[in-house]
């Protein structure tokens, strides 16, 4: 495999990758919709996972690649579960801002992996689209940080007000 056609493979990991994470924000904004500002953000990081996917999909075939039907497929049927997992959850938001969170940092760390291997066959495009991508993915695991402290606290607050401590 050369250099160039393993590029292609890891752009198809992140399409996939996008497409997992729009199916669990499709169902963490459903679990936000009690709390515009969480849902308004929720909302535009999702709008902002469509683009990343569209963006990553031009890299691919730029490339001379095509998007990879089985992964995508994989990544969107993983991604409805995961969504869907902490429904069940008395505390479905503090479960979902944790995961939203941990998966954030592992995008985060795949397209500074990107963004490497473009430069290394010196591919200045996909470096500028993986850095803007980069770019949106720290703001919102930066406000994701923030809200945990506060929808843990929260959540302990109406867990005491419903056992009358």
């Amino acid at each position: 495999m050369t250099q160039q056609e393993t590029m292609v493979s890891w752009l198809n990991d992140a399409y996939g990758m996008e497409h997992n994470l729009i199916r669990v924000l499709e169902n963490h904004a459903k679990d936000t919709a009690g709390r515009p500002e969480m849902h308004a953000k929720i909302r535009q990081h999702l709008e902002q996972t469509r683009r990343h996917a569209e963006l990553v999909k031009g890299c691919i075939e730029r490339l001379g690649g095509s998007t990879s039907t089985i992964k995508t497929g994989i990544s969107d049927v993983m991604g409805r579960i995961q969504g869907a997992s902490t429904e069940p959850a008395k505390d479905e938001l503090v479960k979902n801002v944790l995961s939203d969170y941990a998966s954030e940092n592992f995008e985060i760390a795949s397209y500074r992996s990107l963004i490497a291997a473009a430069q290394a066959i010196g591919d200045a495009e996909t470096v500028q689209v993986c850095e803007t991508i980069l770019q949106d993915e720290q703001d919102m695991a930066g406000w994701l940080e923030q809200q945990i402290p506060v929808v843990t606290q929260e959540f302990l607050g109406q867990q005491t007000r419903a056992h009358g401590a």
